[in-house]
Formats: C-alpha cells, structure tokens, sequence
C-alpha cells in the first residue's frame, strides 16, 4: 500500500458526536468478574466525517458501536459514560425514547449482515418496514422510495420482490446498506461491512459508501480489522486495543507517524505486494483478559518499548498534535 490511495480528510468543525468516558460490560452468572469489553473510550465525530475503528478481534470495537446506538444483548451494559448525540445523551435514555432514534437517526449496518434479513419475506418488504416505523414516507409512496434506494445502491428495483436467498452475497449487502440509509440517518455504523465478500466486491462496498456519504451527508463509523481498507476510507482512524483507544489521528499521519507500538506493529504486519512474504510481520502474544486486564498499559506484555512504567500505570491519551492522540510512555521511540 502506497500512500498515494490514502483518503484525504475532509475539513469538517460541526460536531456531530462525542464519547466521554465510555465504558461498557459484559455480566454472566457464573463469572465473578464482567468483561470490561469498553473500557474509558473517548473521541468524537464530525459532521460528515468518516471515523475508522480498527484493532484485533476481541478489542471492543463491535461492543463499541452497540453502545452507540443501544443495541446491546441482555447481558450488555453501559455503567459509565456519556454519548452526546445532536446534544442528547444517549445513555441516559430511556428506551422508550432510543427505538425514536434507531434507524432515524442514527443507522447501523450489522456484523453479518449478509445473514441478517429476514429469510420469509421480500427484500422490498424489509426496507419498506423502517420506512414504515419512522413513518419517512407516505404508504403509497413507499415502493417508490424502496425502489430509489435500490438504485442508489446499484440494484435493480425489480429486486425489491426477491427474497433474500435469491441474492448474492454482494447483492444482500447493497441491500443491507439501503436498508441503513433509508430513513436518512446523520450517523451510519458500518460493522465489517465487507465481511465474507471477495476482493472485488468489498472494494466496491466501500467505495459505494463513501459516495452514499458525499450525497446524503451522514457521518460515518466504519469498524473493522483490515488497517488497509479503512485507511482507505477514513478521514480519522481511532485504533483500538484492550478495550480502550491508545491511539487516534487522521489516516495519512497514522500511516506516516504512528506514535502508539501496536499501531506501529498492525502495519508492519500489512501484506505489501513490494515485498517478500516472509517479511511480513506478526505480533507475537494475545490481547490481554478484559475480566482481569492489567493495571498498566494493556498492550505492555506485547511491546519491545514496555518498561515499569507501563506495567505500573495506564498511559492516558497525550496530545501531539492536532486530532492526533495517543496512550504511550515512549510514544518519541516507536518505529525508531
């Protein structure tokens, strides 16, 4: 990856949201401790702007768009925290008043979306479903809206009659996310919105998401492993690790001068076409036990930098420049 296919950021100020604080836990009954799969996030999102979230499986970055939009299973709970949507706190409301803001305002595309459709009805039905919750449309004019966002997706409208085993993977997709922008949301979550699709086709994915973005204005939370792809797409990139974020900055000053070891080791550890494959590098070791994390940096027990320091005592997110945050000690020695 060059860092020519780098995405430029766009010059946005109106805030759209803003985390404080967020923690989010997992409970069982047979476990004495939660999974503190959130942990103390921070960040905010501009009007417009496309927000990254990458790390390894098992980070918390799935468990951090649910609590965005109060999706939550039974046994997830926010205990801290606060998300300021258009200047409400969405986690204090009831839920009652949550189910106004799903889909109207704030839109998700789920991890295995491909599967997410209802198998018994249309796919035509489905999208018409959240137009008809949120009342976005006239009945009689919700065909012909099901139709228009079927075109703007590259679908045929006549697929609207389908039944989802009669897509494929792609197809479904497409769907999914006309489904998401239906009602005309501000913020769109993408949840590995390209998951279990081929090359190709997730290229093409994203690629219709950013125009659906520069058409309809929403902002946008892509969520995702693949370092390369939302480098690609985001104007910010958050990284996330162990719960928390531990670094954040726009996507070409990431890729120039990560400042935080584990970004630095995720993109080392990116396939480049330029060179051998046994140069490809891997980061040794697993994220740490979020029922029992560390009293210090999470990522200590994986980096070449730790020192008592990091063990001791969690970093907090340091300044270094504008929109560029991270949680090292030795952020001057990464990449060094």
């Amino acid at each position: 990856m060059s860092n020519q296919t780098l995405h430029t950021t766009k010059q946005t100020t109106d805030s759209l949201l803003t985390v404080r604080g967020l923690s989010t836990y997992y409970r069982s009954d047979d476990a004495d401790a939660p999974v503190r799969a959130v942990d103390g996030v921070d960040f905010e999102i501009k009007r417009g702007e496309t927000y990254g979230l990458v790390g390894e499986s098992g980070c918390g970055k799935s468990t951090l768009g649910l609590s965005l939009i109060r999706a939550l299973p039974p046994q997830g709970e926010i205990v801290d925290g606060h998300i300021d949507f258009k200047g409400r706190d969405i986690a204090q409301l009831p839920k009652s008043a949550i189910k106004d803001i799903q889909w109207a305002d704030i839109s998700m595309i789920y991890q295995g979306a491909l599967n997410a459709f209802n198998p018994v009805k249309t796919i035509g039905e489905q999208i018409a479903e959240a137009l008809r919750i949120h009342d976005v449309v006239p009945e009689d004019e919700r065909d012909n809206r099901v139709a228009t966002l079927l075109e703007q997706v590259n679908l045929q409208p006549d697929l609207a009659s389908q039944y989802p085993h009669e897509l494929s993977g792609g197809m479904k997709q497409r769907a999914a996310i006309a489904m998401a922008v239906s009602c005309d949301p501000d913020l769109l979550i993408a949840d590995e919105p390209t998951t279990a699709l081929d090359v190709i086709v997730q290229a093409e994915v994203l690629n219709m998401l950013q125009d659906l973005q520069d058409e309809l204005d929403f902002g946008m939370i892509v969520i995702s492993h693949n370092l390369a792809s939302i480098m690609k797409l985001a104007d910010r990139i958050g990284v996330m690790y162990g719960g928390r974020i531990v670094e954040s900055a726009p996507s070409e000053v990431l890729y120039e001068s990560p400042s935080h070891p584990y970004t630095d080791r995720l993109l080392r550890s990116l396939i480049d076409p330029r060179r051998p494959p046994e140069q490809v590098e891997t980061i040794p070791g697993n994220p740490p036990n979020l029922r029992d994390p560390p009293t210090g940096c999470r990522f200590a027990e994986r980096c070449d930098l730790a020192t008592d320091d990091c063990t001791e005592s969690h970093p907090p997110l340091e300044q270094l420049a504008p929109n560029h945050q991270t949680a090292c000690y030795h952020h001057e020695e990464v990449g060094k």
